[in-house]
């Protein structure tokens, strides 16, 4: 083969390796805006990345519209840890990019090194130095940067190729649009005093719930929660010590229970949890879980100490031809009735029968149930 046509030979293969590669970048980018939930466009984003190579940190901190907290994503060689990095590193790259706001690309990472040099010295400890970080990515949004991302260097110790850098360039590219579009989308969906979903979204989520049970015969549960004598903390301690209470209940509950059930609040001291995957038993456990933890709970107002127990109601969804949330909702509500009126502080399951399946099929008015 003479050197020319053998030029022209690995010259059609490099173009191959290309499309292959920037085929396996549409696919994945496809796929990544098909998603809604920013927790989702992670969890797919580190299933990728391992394709390629695998960092000892890689840090996504977000800042969320309309809260002050940041959420921070900390991923030990793409393992998820608790580990966390100090909020300041945030916001010292937050102002940085965004004085650079119209000469950076959003989502294209930026050498660590060139960080060092221009900020001032001992802008970054030497213990965050020693975690080797090797990439910074910001994701701008409409009022500025909204997320920064650390990459350290790779697992094998080698330089970050070509290829790799061509990906995470168009991964996080697209992630800057979704990531902000999925934090958008969450405050639609929630309440702003506890984060927790709002009363429509728990509703799509039971009646969804309802139709995976006919199409796929899985159970759910549904409990509903009541502060008991909420409005002695208001009317002692006044309505900022009540919103702690709220809070307190409302990060408890979201510990307690899996990340794919869904917590809600009504409003007042009223919450909801739609329970997936879960049998009566389950649902019992589950519901006598939440209520321990939330007596476990320890708040303070002016150095005294506060305590708090919750009724809870619970039922059971049955695959009963014409039942609605609707109708879930009163019976869930009679069990918490029932604990209620007999001590507080006690977890009352419902469980639908045939008498229910009776009444759905006769079509009587429910709403005195």
């Amino acid at each position: 083969m003479r050197l020319s046509e053998a030029a022209l030979w690995y010259r059609i293969e490099d173009l191959k390796n290309e499309a292959r590669e920037l085929n396996t970048a549409i696919a994945d980018i496809s796929q990544l805006v098909s998603y809604t939930r920013v927790d989702s466009m992670i969890d797919f984003l580190i299933s990728k990345l391992n394709n390629y190579f695998v960092p000892e940190m890689l840090v996504f901190m977000v800042k969320p519209p309309r809260k002050n907290n940041l959420r921070q994503y900390y991923y030990s060689n793409l393992q998820k840890t608790d580990k966390i990095l100090p909020t300041k590193y945030f916001y010292i790259l937050e102002d940085y990019f965004d004085n650079l706001a119209n000469t950076t690309v959003n989502g294209y990472a930026v050498p660590f090194g060139n960080l060092i040099c221009e900020l001032p010295e001992n802008t970054f400890s030497d213990d965050f130095l020693k975690l080797n970080p090797k990439l910074v990515i910001p994701l701008f949004g409409i009022g500025g940067v909204y997320a920064i991302i650390y990459i350290s260097g790779k697992q094998d110790g080698t330089s970050f190729s070509a290829n790799e850098m061509f990906y995470i360039h168009r991964m996080f590219s697209v992630l800057a649009v979704t990531m902000q579009n999925g934090l958008h989308y969450e405050i639609s969906i929630t309440e702003p005093k506890t984060g927790l979903f709002t009363y429509d979204f728990f509703i799509t989520r039971m009646e969804e719930a309802i139709s995976n049970l006919r199409r796929y015969d899985r159970l759910s549960g549904m409990l509903i929660i009541d502060i008991d004598f909420f409005k002695r903390f208001n009317d002692t301690y006044g309505h900022l010590c009540g919103d702690k209470v709220l809070v307190a209940l409302a990060q408890t509950l979201k510990k307690v229970v899996r990340e794919n059930d869904c917590v809600a609040r009504f409003g007042g001291e009223e919450f909801s949890i739609l329970l997936s995957e879960c049998d009566g038993e389950s649902l019992l456990t589950i519901a006598e879980r939440i209520r321990i933890a939330v007596s476990e709970i320890v708040l303070y107002e002016n150095d005294q100490k506060l305590s708090i127990t919750i009724s809870v109601g619970g039922c059971l969804i049955r695959d009963i031809k014409g039942v609605t949330p609707n109708y879930i909702f009163k019976k869930a509500d009679k069990a918490l009735y029932y604990s209620k009126q007999h001590g507080r502080n006690k977890t009352t399951i419902y469980n639908m029968g045939f008498l229910d399946a009776a009444k759905i099929m006769n079509g009587e008015d429910l709403s005195e149930q």
